[in-house]
């Protein structure tokens, strides 16, 4: 009863929404029959499923954003893949990478890079999934569920209409939903690990250009991925950060230095001194003998040569 009453009210709650999103988008309809007794009293309702599914080749591209009125777990174990999900989050998919999409959020994903999308998949509704999402433990995103096919199990319990069955797939998928939780913690932990451990190798050798690959690899993610994390972290792109980080560094050098200007683009990694100047000027306001002089006049100090080891 739980279950259906909610069922009822989120439609009611949505039907205009459908109405003015009609024209605009896909949409695709939670089921009006199928549900069992169990499904009311349990309160979670595995909708459908499916296995062994390959969409065709580069299927991204023609995928029409949509949005579902149920939750949906699709497991690439195959291919190669891309998903978008609203506002802008855009990346590849590998395999072993799964895809939880909440409902009502618009999303399209396919086969990419001229291969096909393989995946298992669930569709699922019901309080039990609301209060997962509200405690954070069910999220939409992109997480990482190995190669394994883990939904098969719970696509076969799901088939049978027996009560036990039912129950049965019902806690293997909130187990799974969990597993997927705390690995993706766990991942998050340690990319922030590695990610400290980049940031004090950037900060120790301001001499070196670092690509958004080498970077990436450093940390064992993607290059999307690495972009991503990097702005969260730093409120900067990977490359607007080194970028900074040279012109910071060489402008303290410039005041506690009597180098000259090529000396000191040839330090901090500049192919040339024009190149050096040029983004020193955009970043700092001043050309570097321009920000010597005036800086080096407010603190006489600070312009003091620095003193080399005997």
């Amino acid at each position: 009863m739980l279950l259906n009453l909610h069922l009822k009210q989120k439609y009611k709650m949505d039907k205009k929404c459908i109405m003015d999103d009609k024209k605009k988008h896909n949409i695709h309809l939670l089921p009006s029959t199928g549900q069992q007794e169990i499904h009311r009293t349990y309160g979670l309702w595995i909708i459908r499923g499916g296995s062994s599914f390959h969409t065709q080749i580069n299927s991204y591209e023609c995928c029409a954003k949509r949005y579902f009125q149920f939750y949906s777990l699709s497991h690439m174990y195959a291919g190669h893949g891309k998903v978008w999900l609203e506002p802008d989050r855009e990346q590849e998919i590998f395999p072993g990478d799964c895809i939880i999409v909440t409902p009502r959020l618009l999303n399209r994903y396919g086969g990419w890079a001229d291969e096909s999308y393989c995946e298992d998949c669930i569709n699922f509704c019901g309080p039990v999934a609301d209060m997962l999402m509200r405690s954070d433990v069910l999220s939409a995103g992109v997480f990482h569920m190995g190669r394994v096919r883990k939904l098969l199990p719970i696509l076969e319990y799901a088939s049978s209409p027996s009560i036990d069955s039912q129950i049965r797939a019902n806690i293997e998928l909130q187990k799974l939903l969990t597993d997927i939780y705390f690995e993706s913690r766990k991942h998050s932990i340690g990319e922030n690990t590695l990610l400290d451990e980049l940031l004090q190798n950037i900060q120790s050798h301001p001499e070196k250009w670092w690509s958004v690959k080498e970077m990436a690899d450093m940390c064992n993610l993607s290059v999307d991925q690495m972009r991503r994390i990097f702005l969260k972290r730093t409120g900067v792109l990977p490359k607007l950060y080194v970028d900074r980080l040279k012109v910071t560094r060489a402008a303290d050098f410039l005041i506690r230095s009597d180098c000259g200007i090529r000396e000191v683009s040839e330090k901090f990694g500049y192919q040339d001194q024009y190149h050096f100047s040029r983004r020193f000027k955009a970043l700092m306001g001043l050309s570097p003998l321009s920000y010597r002089k005036k800086v080096g006049s407010i603190n006489p100090l600070a312009a003091l040569p620095e003193k080399k080891d005997k």
